[in-house]
């Protein structure tokens, strides 16, 4: 079904049979953005409206910079080609009514002409990457190539060794799951940057990103920095739910993902590629912020760099539930890692689990076996994963825990102390990123299915 978009009361007051009246601030959803250069046309769509056709100026400034007649397309939408004006930097025009200079309809950013510095050494392919990313690209001068879903390969055989590639896809093109773009980022042995996908979280409210709150591979290329204020988004999408690897790159406040690299461990590790995934709409931020377009650009180049190949896989030991005792319902990200097999070549190191969440009474012989184990833990490059609160914890003094902060003060072992079973998305989530950075292999249910 085709929604048109309300004429606002002050649009219908302004028309040349209607009395004229002081126009409204701006109210309702969000405009369309387009992303232009300087000297280019660009052609500006708005949402439709109940008119055969309209007047728009392109405002900035205070001055009118163009008007334009906007044709009805097909009954769907408003478009109208203006010439972008020259500027100096970045800069947000308005498109409004010509006869209500506040009330905006759409924005057009535009970019100076001239091409940002890029390292060519890293090739950018898009397989239907979003229409803002497109635009952003060709007004900054960033070289992008675009593919097709029918190209094979997608990326150029033969590159350098030292050359770096990423493909960058969308909505479109991101398929059905992460097993899909997994098995691409597999096949063309490179990196997936999923800007959008059907497959996300839901919508989320609003989130802030701030200087120096980078992670991982990210961290390695922006490093430590101080901004005058954060980049204020009025939303964001949740993040994917289901089980992989995961690398936090933006996270939260409460500590989860805005962009992240995930993987599906398969076999042999080596083969296993990440794809990076983004939950942030940074088109209401870039060529308003400075500091917008070098993050993203930093999120181009880390995700081309970004690899598995060194990851130091661990085995997990199943200390309480044993493996074969951990329900799927109630534990589905350790009963994913316990049905991970995966063939090491060398020995790895151990992370033990001890799982007591839940109000299950626990095994007497649960004691001793803990006991023996503070022997091993941080004496052979063991480490102990502990999920889950109980009395028991307060009768190892060589935690040394801290119940007011949640911690324990021992090099060699990680606490999450939520005791809820089934854990909710968010711990499952906290889950899954602590798994990764201890190096247990995780693959989601359907991959392991697969495999089999």
């Amino acid at each position: 079904m085709r929604v048109e978009r309300a004429i606002p009361l002050a649009l219908l007051l302004a028309l040349p049979w209607a009395v004229a009246a002081p126009a409204a601030p701006p109210t309702g959803p969000e405009v369309p953005i387009t992303f232009a250069r300087s000297g280019s046309k660009a052609v500006v769509t708005i949402e439709p409206i109940n008119l055969p056709s309209m007047e728009l100026s392109l405002r900035a400034y205070g001055r009118v910079w163009a008007t334009r007649t906007a044709l009805r397309e097909k009954d769907v939408f408003f478009t109208a080609e203006f010439d972008v004006p020259e500027v100096r930097v970045p800069t947000v025009f308005s498109v409004t009514p010509a006869l209500l200079p506040n009330t905006e309809l759409a924005q057009l950013v535009a970019y100076p002409d001239r091409d940002i510095a890029w390292d060519k050494k890293i090739l950018l392919y898009s397989l239907g990457a979003p229409p803002w990313f497109t635009q952003w690209a060709a007004a900054t001068g960033l070289p992008v190539k675009r593919v097709g879903l029918l190209d094979k390969p997608v990326v150029e055989p033969g590159r350098d060794t030292d050359t770096k590639a990423l493909i960058i896809v969308g909505r479109s093109t991101s398929g059905k799951s992460l097993i899909n773009v997994a098995r691409l980022a597999r096949e063309e042995a490179v990196t997936i940057l999923v800007l959008d996908a059907d497959w996300f979280g839901d919508a989320a409210g609003p989130v802030a990103v701030g200087g120096g709150q980078m992670r991982g591979d990210l961290l390695a290329i922006t490093g430590k920095q101080m901004w005058a204020g954060p980049l204020e988004f009025r939303s964001h999408r949740q993040p994917y739910g289901a089980i992989a690897n995961r690398w936090l790159w933006i996270p939260d406040r409460d500590g989860l993902p805005l962009v992240e690299a995930v993987a599906v461990a398969g076999t042999p590790l080596t083969a296993t590629r990440p794809v990076v995934l983004n939950y942030l709409p940074w088109a209401e931020q870039l060529g308003r912020r400075e500091q917008a377009d070098e993050l993203l650009r930093a999120t181009l180049a880390a995700a081309a760099e970004a690899s598995v190949s060194d990851v130091a896989w661990r085995s997990l030991n199943f200390v309480h539930p044993k493996r074969d005792k951990i329900d799927r319902k109630d534990r589905p990200v350790l009963a994913a890692a316990a049905s991970t097999l995966i063939a090491f070549k060398d020995l790895p190191w151990s992370v033990h689990v001890v799982d007591v969440r839940g109000t299950d009474r626990l095994p007497e012989g649960l004691r001793e076996e803990l006991k023996a184990l503070e022997s091993r833990v941080g004496a052979d490059a063991e480490s102990l994963l502990i999920l889950g609160d109980d009395k028991m914890l307060d009768e190892w003094d060589w935690l040394k825990l801290d119940r007011a902060k949640k911690t324990v003060n021992h090099p060699d072992v990680v606490w999450l102390s939520d005791d809820e079973l089934p854990p909710s998305k968010e711990n499952q989530m906290r889950l899954m990123l602590t798994l990764t950075e201890l190096g247990v292999p995780l693959a989601p249910p359907d991959q392991e299915e697969e495999r089999k």
